[in-house]
């Protein structure tokens, strides 16, 4: 276990706060302080890292005091969010991006918004559960990772939530692999519901990673300030997400076009046990059915009716009803409908395989 060197107690002064980061000039990170919070967004050396737990119902008014903050940035954090977006005014990048909870055990399936805002000198970030992003970027935060700007943090933020999808695609990797396994050994009905569940996950994975590059992307066209270089940093770190997006991108798209393949074999597969099944039925009844003819003729209430005097009518008439079925099956194999399947090899029944007689010379 990682020791955690920058635990600190909570603050009394910052209600909903799960951590607060100060990085120095060198980009190394130390516990910030009450007096770091009330200089939220003045010029400094280094920058501030806030995390806000939205859980904590004392958060939102908080948020909405901080003077920093655009009235963007403010939604951004404290409003209800149903999509990804970012939004780039006043020198501040906000927005929320989707990604999985987190618990004890690792990422889970569920999903939810990471709300963030970045100006010059502060990253202030809010969730309501445990996001497996924020926890991976305050890990490398503890571990010793160096960040200058926040324009970094948000950059190793975000690498962290495509790695956590880069994962999630390579378990749907798996479980095609083992459906895959499924189908080739003939057991398509147990295939079925894990090929859904599987291709299900595929597709929500394809919209989130489809998302979060169109979102991303976004940062590439915020026009250019004479003497801005924190434009151009803006811009240069998004042209690295989306081409690390990009490339999962066409991982989840290959996984999505093997997801149909597998379906396709899967219908296929499931046909042919469908058409075994109706021919083996096919052919049990076309062999009963003149047993059946046999038992309602004799079935018939009419005088004079054959065996129905004699001692034994019941054994002639059961030796009648095996005799129609054989004539039936003898029909069938005379006419190939209950022959072998057609393809299949044919042994020898006996004696060794030919083999090219020996000459003497």
């Amino acid at each position: 276990m990682t020791l955690d060197r920058l635990a600190q107690a909570p603050h009394v002064g910052i209600p909903g706060c799960l951590w607060f980061v100060r990085f120095n000039e060198a980009g190394e990170a130390e516990p910030g302080t009450i007096e770091d919070f009330e200089n939220i967004g003045a010029p400094r050396e280094g920058f501030l890292w806030l995390h806000m737990d939205l859980a904590d119902v004392r958060a939102r008014p908080l948020l909405t005091r901080i003077a920093a903050l655009s009235e963007d940035a403010r939604d951004s954090l404290c409003d209800p969010v149903d999509h990804q977006h970012l939004e780039y005014s006043e020198g501040i990048v906000s927005g929320a991006l989707l990604d999985y909870e987190r618990d004890l055990g690792g990422p889970t399936s569920r999903t939810d918004y990471v709300r963030f805002a970045s100006g010059a000198s502060f990253f202030i970030s809010a969730r309501r559960l445990p996001m497996d992003s924020i926890e991976a970027t305050h890990i490398a935060v503890n571990r010793g990772a160096r960040l200058t700007s926040p324009i970094h943090l948000f950059e190793l933020l975000t690498d962290a939530l495509i790695d956590g999808l880069a994962r999630k695609a390579a378990e749907l990797g798996a479980a095609f692999d083992r459906v895959e396994d499924r189908i080739i050994d003939q057991r398509g009905r147990q295939a079925r519901p894990a090929l859904s569940a599987a291709r299900r996950d595929a597709v929500r994975l394809a919209r989130q990673i489809s998302g979060l590059s169109a979102t991303v992307a976004r940062l590439e066209t915020i026009e250019e300030e004479v003497g801005e270089q924190r434009d151009n940093d803006l811009r240069d770190a998004a042209a690295r997400l989306v081409q690390h997006a990009s490339a999962l991108t066409q991982d989840v798209t290959s996984l999505q076009e093997r997801a149909r393949l597998l379906q396709d074999e899967l219908n296929a597969l499931l046909s042919l046990e469908t058409n075994d099944r109706l021919y083996v039925l096919t052919l049990t009844t076309m062999l009963l059915l003149p047993a059946t003819f046999v038992t309602g003729y004799f079935g018939m209430n009419t005088r004079n009716l054959l065996f129905s005097e004699t001692e034994n009518g019941t054994l002639y008439a059961t030796i009648l009803c095996v005799l129609a079925s054989a004539t039936a099956l003898f029909l069938m194999r005379r006419w190939g409908l209950a022959g072998a399947p057609e393809g299949e090899e044919q042994r020898p029944r006996g004696g060794r395989p030919d083999r090219p007689a020996d000459r003497s010379f």
